[in-house]
């Protein structure tokens, strides 16, 4: 299982709940290599093992595998492509040659691997990025049987790349034994971006435990709105300040709060516009929680009165954040974007447009806080969750889909892979690169 870092921070926290049912499964043996590996890592179930032999770059190493890149047939395809597609420039040649240089780094620190540990059976790539790209590579030269991959956000819509930009994608879309995206929405744009085949790629949602209990509405006369999200311009969190700044105006009878959690580049200046543009109004209070543990935002919900979960996002694949609150049976206010659609309709919430103004914001949750049917949208929340993003259900099938992509093959070929292992011999910090 390639990560970024899991078990090491940050991020990948959802890997939490599906790592779970990996150990469930009785036929699968896990192996999880992060590429990156600071800090104290976070506790893994019993029976994962980890290495870190994809996290052991060093400086050296890094500009030797720059250089090596630079005479790549990897880095020569891709200028094509920048060239055809015409967004070459000095920015996007530069991602490109430091994206060739990851993967070329990244498939020998996977040769290393194999040569003391046998092949892998299974490439299972939590993201559809570099270590992918590199498990490709190693699947090429006969040390990996089967790689599959995740597809989520960051790694699929290219608006969210500076300059519209994923590097190297194109060349490796079609190589995958199968690519699991997050809703039908995003397989589709996996097939008219990128040119993948409809047939390789399958709906696997993400999914989130069931709480025993649900988090309780708010007292009369009290609004309780959350917010979880890293705060990037991505999320548009200016607007969540804005809308409630009206809501608030419109409705001085309600005691509004709003929570926001998770950490980033952008937090103090939300912060500050907070601080500003509610100063005076006497009926709206916040806070900012910062970066919390995966866990202790479950507990919150179910600790503390929640009466609406807001999202704003100009770009999302289906947010776990959305379905952590809606298991707790928290009505969602969402932009239709990605696949939200799925988690999020008047059933349950609102959806909102695509690029919603502050207004639009506002007049859901006026919709929401005084809808006669409160109880009944909180229990619809929580049905919705129920019945199509349980991680039971979900992680069990999608662990069950990946351990058979990797058994449909036969002792012959089994041995095949041990003798190309053997032939290829130790890897070494050379090689004809172009042979990928």
């Amino acid at each position: 299982m390639l990560t970024n870092a899991y078990p090491y921070h940050p991020g990948e926290q959802f890997i939490e709940d599906e790592i779970e049912y990996w150990t469930k499964n009785k036929d699968a043996q896990v192996t999880v290599l992060p590429a990156v590996a600071t800090g104290t890592p976070r506790s893994v179930p019993n029976g994962i093992s980890i290495e870190l032999e994809m996290a052991r770059s060093t400086a050296l190493g890094r500009w030797w595998f720059m250089l090596t890149a630079l005479f790549s047939a990897m880095f020569r395809n891709e200028l094509g492509y920048l060239r055809r597609s015409r967004k070459i420039g000095v920015y996007t040649v530069l991602r490109a040659l430091l994206h060739t240089s990851k993967v070329i780094e990244q498939a020998k620190s996977l040769e290393r691997y194999v040569w003391i540990h046998g092949p892998i059976d299974v490439a299972y790539c939590y993201w559809n990025e570099t270590q992918s790209y590199a498990a490709v590579l190693a699947k090429r030269k006969g040390l990996v049987r089967k790689v599959v991959s995740r597809v989520h956000g960051i790694d699929l819509y290219e608006t969210r790349r500076a300059y519209a930009y994923m590097p190297l994608k194109r060349q490796f879309i079609h190589a995958y034994d199968r690519i699991f995206a997050l809703s039908e929405e995003a397989k589709s744009y996996l097939a008219e971006t990128y040119g993948a085949s409809a047939s390789n790629v399958k709906v696997g949602p993400l999914g989130v435990p069931l709480p025993d209990i649900l988090s309780a509405p708010s007292a009369d006369g009290v609004l309780h709105i959350v917010s979880v999200s890293f705060c990037l311009p991505v999320k548009r969190l200016d607007r969540i300040v804005e809308a409630l700044c009206l809501f608030a105006g419109q409705h001085n009878q309600i005691k509004t709060t709003w929570t926001h959690i998770g950490g980033g580049p952008l937090l103090e200046k939300i912060r500050q516009l907070a601080e500003t543009k509610m100063t005076g109004i006497d009926n709206i209070s916040f806070e900012f929680m910062g970066e919390l543990p995966n866990s202790t935002i479950k507990k919150y919900y179910l600790g503390t009165p929640v009466d609406l979960f807001i999202n704003t996002s100009e770009s999302e694949g289906i947010p776990v954040s959305i379905m952590e609150a809606m298991s707790a049976g928290v009505p969602a206010i969402a932009p239709d974007v990605g696949g939200i659609s799925n988690l999020v309709s008047s059933r349950c919430g609102v959806l909102l447009s695509k690029s919603p103004s502050s207004q639009e914001i506002a007049d859901a949750i006026d919709k929401l806080a005084l809808h006669t049917q409160r109880e009944v949208m909180r229990m619809n929340a929580r049905k919705v969750i129920e019945d199509s993003f349980s991680s039971a259900r979900n992680y069990s099938r999608f662990v069950a889909d990946v351990l058979a992509i990797g058994s449909v093959q036969e002792e012959v070929e089994r041995s095949y892979y041990d003798q190309r292992v053997q032939r290829a011999g130790p890897p070494h910090k050379g090689g004809n690169y172009d042979a990928y």
